[in-house]
């Protein structure tokens, strides 16, 4: 009878097998991957909490340090408006009533380094709270209230490059950097590595964990998201506003739906075509729209970098019309005609369903990135006429 259950246990955790699985086997190897998805976010997410805390915490320089003069700071949407005081000039009378405002006690003096280093850090952190508060409220006029001519939040001038972004960068923002690290590696083995490597060796146990990897991503994803409603704080993966938490329940349960129809149906299933439409969906574009969010964090934004900001955003825009609509045309007619001639008119219905709001995702990614494009490239012209270049 042992020798039978381990037979049993090991037919239904074969990631190699083609058919379709029973009812068994199914969630056998999804609740496999479920648990290695959960721990290995987990140390992936402490891993970048490791590598901020090391190499992306350090001090403040001093003579890189500002404060405001007036307080609170003024914080209109758009880009950031500077701290107009240089640390290192302002009077004790300035220092003194910038960390009384930020709620410091005792007293702060120029001739004490150590006490300048603290009012330093501080206007760093405050910096960055003013970020926080102008994305948080595009991302709710946007999603939220769908206001219209909304302006982009910017973040300021990194004042010490990478080597203190952490402390220039508020908490929620510094979540939302985390969890896009998070996403980006998710993507790269459910979406790029495990699809390609199927696309080169045509070894399905790769479309079999690509495929139940992702199944239970999303199942993990929406979860929290549920539990996120449920407990009234954010405990995403995502670590979004909440009123894109609609918008990423919908997205992850068509993904799962689209996932599960895929390992259900078996060995029918154009397998090339699945891994076309992870590559395209997950590997590729949904990536590189994440690599945008931590440069839009980072010293490689928009108000450090201008150039490079706007070269990634000429290629992401670029990618997102390749494969987004203009391959993702002839994804929908491939898949569509296979179910019709292959699995009947229902599943042909549900599929395009699917397929139908992915499209809606894609229409909304391209319009996005379109935007997100054009007001780089604006911001810099502008900068331009105002140096008189």
């Amino acid at each position: 009878a042992s020798s039978n259950t381990m037979a049993t246990m090991t037919t239904n955790l074969d990631f190699s097998v083609g058919q379709s699985p029973t009812t068994s086997e199914f969630f056998a190897k999804l609740t496999l991957l479920l648990v290695v998805w959960v721990f290995t976010l987990s140390v992936v997410e402490k891993i970048s909490r490791f590598i901020a805390a090391i190499f992306w915490n350090h001090p403040i320089p001093l003579h890189a340090a500002r404060i405001p003069s007036k307080l609170p700071h003024p914080n209109p949407p758009g880009g950031a408006v500077p701290f107009d005081l240089i640390l290192s000039n302002a009077s004790d009378e300035q220092i003194q009533a910038f960390v009384a405002f930020r709620g410091k006690s005792g007293r702060y003096r120029k001739e004490d380094e150590g006490a300048l280093q603290q009012v330093a850090d501080s206007a760093a952190e405050y910096k960055g709270l003013l970020y926080q508060e102008r994305v948080m409220k595009w991302i709710d006029d946007h999603f939220r209230l769908h206001l219209p001519n909304l302006k982009y939040p910017y973040v300021g001038r990194h004042w010490n490059g990478w080597k203190s972004v952490w402390l220039e960068t508020a908490p929620h923002i510094r979540k939302m950097f985390l969890a896009s690290m998070i996403v980006i590696f998710e993507h790269c083995i459910n979406g790029l590595f495990l699809p390609t490597l199927y696309l080169l060796t045509h070894d399905v146990t790769y479309y079999n964990l690509a495929l139940y990897g992702e199944i239970a991503y999303m199942i993990y994803a929406s979860t929290l998201i549920a539990l996120s409603y449920a407990l009234g704080k954010d405990v995403s993966i995502e670590q979004q506003h909440r009123s894109v938490w609609p918008i990423l329940l919908a997205h992850h349960i068509a993904s799962m739906v689209l996932c599960i129809a895929c390992v259900m149906i078996g060995e029918s299933v154009p397998r090339d075509l699945v891994c076309e439409i992870l590559l395209v969906l997950v590997g590729l574009t949904s990536s590189l729209h994440y690599v945008g969010v931590i440069m839009d964090f980072s010293p490689m934004a928009q108000s450090n970098a201008p150039y490079t900001r706007l070269y990634n955003h000429v290629f992401c825009l670029a990618s997102q019309i390749v494969f987004r609509c203009i391959y993702w045309v002839k994804i929908l007619y491939t898949t569509i005609s296979h179910c019709l001639e292959m699995h009947g008119m229902s599943t042909t219905i549900a599929v395009t369903s699917a397929l139908l709001l992915f499209s809606l995702f894609n229409v909304d990614f391209i319009k996005f990135h379109m935007k997100a494009t054009q007001g780089c490239w604006l911001k810099i012209q502008k900068e331009k006429i105002a140096k008189g270049c």
